[in-house]
């Protein structure tokens, strides 16, 4: 008599699974129009320019720049937890970037975020690799931003 409600609760929880992988690919659709905070320099905001470009080149997804008060997702120099350098908030459309983050890794760092905004999760190696900071984009880069459906197949 266990045996059923266990395979009923199996087959229950893929059915979950499903509509949360769903539901995740779905959250990372669309373009993601931004909006950078007027107290970067000069110098970083034309590098996180040149991320979203670099993104721009072979995903689906575009990532364009608003006026001040009209981008749909906020990037801002804020503290962010665990000593990273960067930080994507989907729900809330942030992206916020430590303040103390050198001017040299703010491509870097904004490369790595503006993936999170497209719907790319983490991968081992390669630009989504949370724990390497690279500007090189990887196979597993690819693959995940693919799956995530902001790449073409």
């Amino acid at each position: 008599m266990n045996k059923p409600v266990f395979v009923r609760k199996n087959v229950v929880g893929c059915g979950l699974l499903a509509i949360a992988s769903l539901w995740l690919t779905s959250c990372g659709s669309g373009d993601v129009e931004c909006e950078i905070d007027a107290v970067f320099t000069e110098h970083q905001q034309a590098e996180i320019r040149r991320a979203a470009s670099d993104w721009n080149a072979f995903t689906t997804r575009i990532v364009t720049f608003a006026p001040e008060g009209e981008g749909d997702w906020l990037i801002l120099p804020a503290k962010v937890t665990l000593d990273r350098l960067g930080y994507a908030q989907r729900k809330r459309r942030l992206i916020r970037i430590n303040p103390v983050t050198p001017d040299d890794q703010v491509y870097a760092v904004a490369l790595h975020e503006f993936g999170h905004a497209l719907g790319l999760g983490h991968v081992k190696k390669g630009v989504m690799d949370p724990d390497r900071q690279t500007i090189v984009f990887s196979e597993e880069d690819m693959a995940e931003c693919r799956r995530a459906g902001a790449c073409p197949d």
